[in-house]
């Protein structure tokens, strides 16, 4: 009867054990704060008019805090060339990344640096200064590569597909947000992801991720012509940098070869024997 007796309180102390773990876990997931997002549209077709250039994110929260909306578009690879004489292909080093998004903002609904700590927007790529691009020049100099990635960024916000200013969340209450993503009408295309992020206390909490599928009529080979020089101009330089040289060349052939003809001694003249006379 005491075997039983042991038997039964271990089995409901283990019971009792195992029902407080769940129902501390159920408590713990109720308690944690937790984001909803969706966009008003999951493609959408750039044109001439803004509004055929925006999409709206929106979202619920369980309990307040701020939001973070990182946009990035698809990945490429891209080149850079820096050298003593700026991007002159004859003197330039070509410094290649990957992992390069072809379009990138973000959106915010309080000043970044007030909800987002340092180490966390280093984390996950918030802000300009903390976009990541992988290294795929061999054994590159470390000046150049941050000289090119900057270079790349300026080049890019420039013709519009990086976001030099930070975009605004704004919220209808203390659940509810919203933001109008706007795109430029050269945005190339491809799949945008959209990541909503939900921080409270400077701590993330939350987040959801979701795609957007941008198409265009002819827009996405602006950032091309913009991100990289010339190719014709390049040759034009490159043809004229050849002359210049082949010139120099030939001269300095000839100076040395000149300057050779004045150095070399004259050979000494033999005296003209004298002619005899007959008797």
């Amino acid at each position: 009867m005491r075997a039983r007796a042991c038997c039964k309180s271990a089995v409901t102390r283990r019971g009792l054990a195992a029902l407080t773990v769940v129902v501390g876990l159920a408590a713990a997931a109720q308690a944690e704060p937790s984001l909803s997002a969706d966009l008003s549209a999951h493609q959408i077709t750039l044109g001439s008019d803004a509004a055929s250039r925006s999409v709206t994110v929106f979202g619920t929260v369980d309990t307040p805090g701020d939001i973070v909306v990182v946009v990035r578009g698809p990945d490429a690879e891209a080149v850079e060339r820096r050298g003593p004489f700026g991007d002159f292909w004859l003197t330039a080093h070509r410094i290649a990344f990957a992992g390069v998004p072809d379009y990138y903002a973000v959106y915010a609904s309080a000043p970044l640096d007030g909800i987002v700590p340092p180490e966390i927007q280093a984390q996950h790529q918030i802000g300009l200064a903390n976009l990541r691009f992988q290294i795929q020049t061999s054994q590159p100099d470390p000046t150049l590569v941050q000289a090119s990635r900057l270079a790349l960024i300026a080049q890019r916000q420039t013709a519009g597909v990086y976001a030099s200013t930070i975009g605004k969340v704004g919220f209808v209450n203390d659940h509810l947000f919203r933001a109008t993503l706007t795109f430029p009408a050269d945005a190339p295309p491809g799949s945008y992801f959209v990541e909503a992020l939900l921080f409270r206390d400077k701590a993330l909490v939350g987040g959801q991720t979701i795609s957007l599928v941008v198409a265009t009529t002819g827009g996405g080979a602006a950032i091309a012509g913009a991100a990289g020089p010339n190719p014709l101009l390049y040759a034009a330089l490159g043809a004229l940098a050849a002359t210049i040289v082949a010139t120099g060349i030939f001269f300095l052939a000839v100076r040395r070869r000149l300057s050779r003809v004045k150095a070399r001694p004259e050979a000494p003249r033999r005296p003209t024997p004298a002619k005899r006379s007959r008797r």
